[in-house]
């Protein structure tokens, strides 16, 4: 089916994934990923003085829109301070899409804000918010306002409450700012109650500056929408709608696991990266290291294109599998060890030319002498303790313990060499203001005093962590820190019972049976939060209660906007562990389920019947879920299509993102690779964007556009 005449097909990116890092000029994120240990920006991919490449390409495409942003931290540089030269550029990047013959889509706030705004002004949750985004959209309006077309004030406006909201079932804050460590639901539900009016009037207000001197502009914004069952969300919007009841779901489900799971051990030390589980609870992070590859003394190669056509061992453990297609040549020779001992000695026996894995065990003390390292670096890789659920307090003294550990690792001796300092504050309040978020607030909980009646603490330790593989013989970093946490429980750090375990065994210890209890609480937990909800539509339409939408944003949009990407149908709800991985990073597992996109089509039409919509966002990795890029792109097209035929005037599509990008802190590897055109932001000094296959599958649709 042809597309109408005057469709726009189009594609995106965002100012912060994009931009290189401009130390003068950070915006919070810059700060997040610093103090939470993610993967900072860098140079991102140079867009700033390559947007006329990335705009000539994406109009070789025959695309008709370009989507991008500005940075309000380089707009405005402090408080009433503007930069002219900054929105100078920002023209020139719109004028350099009007020139390919495309409509320009402004996006003004894309997750990022000044740092000036969160450390001296309450950020987003401020009072005085909404007037100082109104002050900005001014000043972008008045600079390049006659060359924009669409304006987007706020992305995803309802991801943006995760940075209030932290379940029960996770020990950080999914993006900034975060709130004080031990803050209880009460105060979280206020911090959320505060922001989402505070977003409705800084949206209505943008909009009316904009539109006092453009009275032509459309202006609307793009809610994050996921793929439910239509049963379901619509329970969800009515929980929304009502403020009491949403309120008292939300505090009733964050109040902690339904039961305190008991496994075989309280505790597991096994070497479990931050990004590998979403099934129980973790720590903070006791210490960073990175991906690495281990030689022979007497290999010859040089870094790790020497490994090409060569054995390498790699462990497979945990996330090792995703990280050694990112870091490996694809024409190696993989071998699979079930841990780092048996890998050594088939390095040491020349059955293999190299082993790769996580530098802090690649080497052991009794190996040092023949053992080198190629390579080192490759990632950023960050450990934690790891409890099952109902162990909130108990973890709590982890933390405790982990910050003691730290303090006395300061300085620690060369054997230690690769465990990296990894305390972290969990709201950006402790790192701007330089406030301590002790915790005060402990309490003696169950799970504590069922330790403490027992006499010890069980904790697990892999067999092949450093030191460990004698039978406890002598101790590694991991032993020193199960001592600590006896102390911090006990003050006798004697009262401690180390459990070796296999290392593919690690966790399987924290399984018990009591498991899918909370999993049930975490999907109801999960589908009555408010950041799931149609929130921003509902008020926009009138729905929600006054104090959360006020009247002057009721019917403040000019188009419907909306980003699609995953779904889960009725009969996969139980994978719904697979939404969560997602919002970790974890996009290669991400539920596709396009018939979500024609659902909430057909929603939005229902609500705003007079009003375009615009997908302003869709697209995916490589595989997502074992779906192919090129199908993903196939198949939501034909549900846009669908929703077409019944009626729905769609406007315009963007796939997301025209080059790939860094996303918000995660590692750059095929898990978070959503480019069309391909850029290996770690290893190319020259970001070379290389055409993925979906560019002419891309082409192919545009071109059914009727001329």
């Amino acid at each position: 089916m042809a597309f109408p005449k005057g469709f726009l097909f189009g594609t995106a990116n965002a100012d912060h994934q994009v931009e290189a890092h401009d130390p003068a000029r950070e915006d919070v994120w810059d700060v997040w990923e610093r103090c939470q240990g993610l993967t900072p920006r860098g140079r991102a991919t140079d867009f700033a003085n390559r947007y006329e490449e990335d705009i000539a390409a994406a109009a070789g495409l025959g695309c008709r829109l370009f989507r991008f942003s500005t940075a309000w931290a380089r707009v405005e540089t402090a408080e009433g301070e503007f930069d002219q030269e900054a929105l100078a550029h920002y023209r020139k990047v719109a004028e350099c899409i009007r020139s390919h013959g495309m409509k320009v889509m402004l996006t003004l706030h894309h997750f990022v804000w000044p740092v000036w705004l969160e450390r001296d002004r309450g950020g987003m949750i401020g009072e005085r918010f909404p007037e100082f985004f109104a002050r900005y959209a001014a000043r972008v309006e008045e600079a390049m306002g006659d060359v924009v077309d669409y304006w987007i004030t706020f992305n995803e406006p309802s991801q943006l409450t995760f940075g209030y909201i932290k379940p029960w079932w996770q020990n950080r804050y999914f993006m900034p700012p975060g709130l004080p460590r031990g803050t209880d639901v009460e105060v979280e539900a206020e911090a959320v109650g505060k922001l989402i009016p505070n977003l409705f009037l800084a949206h209505s207000r943008a909009r009316a500056s904009i539109k006092a001197r453009q009275p032509s502009a459309q202006v609307g914004v793009n809610p994050l929408v996921t793929g439910f069952p239509t049963w379901l969300q619509m329970l969800m919007d009515f929980g929304a709608c009502h403020r009491g009841l949403i309120e008292a779901l939300f505090k009733f489900t964050k109040k902690g696991a339904l039961v305190s799971e008991r496994g075989d051990v309280d505790l597991v030390i096994g070497g479990v990266t931050i990004g590998e589980q979403t099934r129980y609870e973790i720590s903070d992070p006791y210490l960073r290291t990175s991906k690495a590859v281990i030689v022979s003394t007497d290999y010859q190669g040089e870094a790790i294109a020497s490994l090409s056509g060569k054995k390498v061992g790699v462990i497979g453990v945990g996330n090792q599998p995703e990280s050694w297609q990112r870091d490996l040549p694809q024409d190696c020779v993989k071998k699979i060890f079930p841990n780092y001992d048996e890998a050594r000695r088939a390095l040491l026996s020349g059955k293999l030319d190299a082993v790769y894995g996580d530098a802090f065990f690649l080497r052991s003390k009794e190996t040092k002498d023949r053992l080198k390292f190629l390579v080192k670096g490759l990632s950023d890789e960050a450990y934690v303790v790891v409890a099952p659920h109902g162990h909130q307090q108990l973890l709590e003294r982890v933390n405790r313990a982990v910050a003691a550990f730290q303090a006395e690792r300061a300085g620690s001796p060369a054997a230690d060499s690769e465990a990296k300092e990894a305390q972290r504050p969990v709201s950006l309040r402790e790192v701007l203001t330089g406030e301590d978020d002790s915790p005060e607030w402990l309490v003696e909980s169950h799970d504590v005093r069922r330790v403490r009646r027992r006499g010890k603490i069980r904790i697990g330790i892999r067999t092949d962590a450093p030191d460990m593989t004698n039978g406890c013989s002598e101790e590694g970093l991991e032993m020193r820190l199960a001592r600590r946490i006896a102390y911090e429980i006990f003050h006798d750090e004697k009262r401690l019972e180390i459990v070796p375990l296999e290392p593919s065994e690690r966790l399987k210890v924290l399984e018990t049976k009591a498991g899918w209890l909370n999993w049930a609480w975490r999907f109801w937990g999960t589908t009555t939060m408010i950041a799931n909800a149609n929130w921003w539509y509902l008020g926009t339409s009138g729905r929600l209660p006054v104090e959360l939408c006020p009247d002057e944003a009721v019917g403040a949009q000019d188009f419907v906007g909306l980003d699609y990407y995953w779904g889960l149908p009725t009969w996969k709800l139980g994978k719904f562990r697979s939404l969560e991985d997602a919002a970790r990073g974890k996009f290669l597992k991400a539920p596709v389920w396009p018939r979500g996109l024609y659902h909430a089509l057909r929603r939005f039409h229902r609500w705003f019947p007079d009003q375009e919509l615009f997908i302003v966002e869709n697209g995916s990795v490589p595989v997502a879920n074992g779906v192919p890029r090129t199908d993903y792109l196939r198949s939501h097209i034909a549900e846009m299509q669908k929703a077409m035929a019944k009626g729905v005037p769609v406007k315009g599509y963007n796939f997301w993102s025209i080059t790939s990008n860094r996303e918000w802190g995660h590692a750059f590897d095929p898990n978070t690779d959503f480019g069309l055109y391909f850029v290996d932001l770690d290893k190319d000094p020259e970001l070379k964007r290389v055409p993925t296959s979906e560019v002419e599958v891309y082409r192919e649709i545009i071109a059914l556009v009727e001329k």
